[in-house]
């Protein structure tokens, strides 16, 4: 018998539009040349930022599946941006959606 299905979490409700949002392919967490492009325009804009939270999006017919791809896409924009020398204290979300229209992406925000 096969555990059940977890159930879906919610994302908080936003604190405004997010700064930038990376786009990525159907089941992929590779950050694209584009993608890369908007990491590093935002990462002059929040060198000052202490804090960013990144929440990450991705739809499949198994739910633990698109957890699994969106945590993913998640790690390799915290990896990124570390990576580009940011020091920030960076939060992780992971979500699931349903329905089309911009499901496979990370949004990167600045609470501060």
């Amino acid at each position: 018998m096969a555990p059940p299905a977890p159930e879906p979490v919610t994302p908080p409700a936003p604190r405004g539009a997010p700064a930038a949002t990376v786009l990525f392919g159907n089941q992929s967490a590779e950050i694209s040349a584009a993608g890369r492009t908007e990491l590093d325009r935002i990462i002059k804009t929040m060198s000052g930022s202490r804090q960013i939270e990144l929440r990450a999006y991705a739809r499949g017919t198994d739910p633990n599946d698109a957890r699994k791809v969106s945590l993913a896409r998640a790690l390799a924009v915290r990896s990124y941006l570390i990576d580009q020398g940011l020091k920030a204290r960076i939060e992780v979300g992971a979500f699931t959606t349903e329905g089309t229209g911009g499901a496979e992406r990370v949004e990167v925000f600045a609470p501060n």
